[in-house]
């Protein structure tokens, strides 16, 4: 039982990885599948989300290797970003603050309590340094790792199909968008599906994402 979370995550990888050209699979992003049949299964055999993540938080070691290693593809597409680069910088500052002036002013309009308030806002933020800013700000830092995730995970789901049905075409868009909205798991949807430029757009768009909204979120705590 030790190693089952490990064990279990690896193998229901592997199974969707194989399975990632089948025209239904194919449109679900593996973080997904994987996701649901492993609750599926800690339900059925009664197993507690704490005797899971003991044996799968080894895991969690490879997030930042994984994180970095995005910088690949941007530095192999680094002449499309440099050539673009007012568009693309001008793009993300734009991206960052309407995502956190939109999260505040629906969250107020819902009535939520300020600390929930504080939590949502770096929620375009890649994980490890939304919760920092959730921390510093007076957020919950657990509601702001389910919400980061939820957005990423939206995002990887969706974004694609948003952006088509809006005529986006440009890879360097597509990554734009997808790295500022749903951060690593929008980057990882480009990789996935082999989209280089969108992939190298979508990392600088998650890196200048998570150290704008650093800078601007408590600026704009406390002036709200």
């Amino acid at each position: 039982m030790y190693y089952f979370g490990l064990v279990s995550t690896l193998i229901l990888f592997l199974i969707f990885n194989k399975l990632k050209n089948n025209k239904y699979i194919s449109k679900i992003p593996i973080i997904i599948s994987v996701g649901v049949v492993l609750i599926i299964i800690l339900k059925l055999f009664k197993i507690d989300y704490q005797t899971y993540y003991q044996s799968a938080k080894y895991l969690s070691a490879f997030i930042a290797p994984a994180t970095i290693a995005l910088a690949y593809p941007m530095y192999k597409n680094s002449t499309i970003l440099i050539k673009n680069k007012r568009a693309l910088y001008g793009a993300i500052f734009v991206g960052v603050f309407v995502a956190i002036i939109s999260t505040y002013f629906c969250a107020k309009f819902f009535k939520a309590d300020f600390s929930v308030i504080m939590s949502l806002m770096p929620k375009s933020t890649t994980m490890p340094i939304a919760i920092e800013i959730s921390k510093s700000i007076g957020g919950i830092s657990e509601l702001t790792a389910c919400i980061v995730a939820i957005t990423g995970i939206f995002g990887g789901v969706f974004g694609f199909s948003i952006l088509k049905f809006l005529r986006v075409k440009s890879q360097t868009a597509l990554g734009l968008a997808l790295g500022c909205a749903s951060h690593v798991i929008g980057t990882a949807s480009c990789a996935e599906k082999k989209m280089y430029k969108a992939t190298a757009a979508s990392t600088i768009s998650l890196i200048l994402t998570g150290l704008l909204s650093a800078i601007i979120i408590p600026m704009l705590k406390s002036m709200f």
